[in-house]
């Protein structure tokens, strides 16, 4: 759900926003989430005001591991030329910033210090959850019980079992960076012609059946690390990190 990120889907208002949920009715607790909500400046003020009591739940991976797989991500969807290295990319996140091109600002979303603080001045402690990948994948059970007691539902049993969003390779590349790409020809097409509730419906059911059905079972497609790379990784989150265990008591 990206609707607090960009611009030109925040201008639509919360009805537009409200769409998404229509079929929700007396549920406890709804939620909504997408990736580039921790970095992005303006969806601190922008979720404050649509409600200052939300309670946020933030998941954090290990920023050079998380820097990695983005980039690798992108390279695979289409995003990112590759020819570009890592490092390569890291020199234009400033501009990209300024494009909210979130997706290819691999190093700058791994600060999360920096994203982490901008939240905490704006809401309570006690109405943001931080976990860890890490802990998630070691205790999975009690890491859900910690995200179930911090919304006030009843704890339950969950399936550890199935793996979800593991890396692999696509069939076509042209097809994933048509269905994926934020401002598509395919993207613009179908907003100009069809109704709310059927954009919903095609997000939310035809484009993730694309997506499956596009995944090969073939591996990630292999891309190499230079030595500037790996530099870069071993220096740029070092002053972050340090602060994060300091203010936060959040260690990597």
């Amino acid at each position: 759900m990206n609707y607090f990120v960009y611009d030109q889907l925040y201008a639509k208002g919360e009805k537009y926003y409200h769409s998404f949920f229509s079929k929700y009715k007396n549920q406890k607790v709804i939620g909504s989430s997408y990736v580039h909500m921790l970095p992005c400046v303006k969806s601190v003020d922008r979720v404050y005001h649509y409600n200052p009591h939300m309670k946020l739940v933030v998941m954090l991976r290990n920023p050079a591991d998380r820097a990695v797989s983005a980039y690798k991500y992108a390279i695979k969807n289409g995003w990112e030329d590759e020819a570009n290295t890592l490092y390569d990319a890291s020199r234009l996140e400033q501009k990209r910033l300024s494009q909210e091109e979130y997706d290819l600002t691999y190093c700058h979303n791994g600060l999360y210090h920096k994203h982490l603080a901008s939240w905490m001045k704006r809401f309570a402690k006690e109405n943001i959850l931080v976990l860890k990948q890490e802990e998630l994948q070691a205790s999975p059970q009690e890491t859900m019980n910690k995200l179930f007691d911090f919304l006030q539902v009843n704890q339950r049993a969950i399936d550890a079992t199935k793996k979800y969003n593991v890396a692999s390779g696509v069939h076509n590349q042209r097809l994933q960076k048509l269905m994926l790409a934020k401002r598509s020809p395919l993207a613009r097409f179908l907003g100009s012609l069809m109704p709310q509730r059927a954009k919903v419906f095609v997000r939310a059911r035809i484009f993730p059946f694309i997506y499956r059905v596009n995944t090969s079972k073939e591996k990630e497609k292999v891309v190499s690390l230079t030595e500037k790379d790996q530099a870069l990784l071993k220096k740029y989150f070092t002053e972050d990190l340090s602060r994060l265990a300091e203010d936060f008591n959040i260690h990597y």
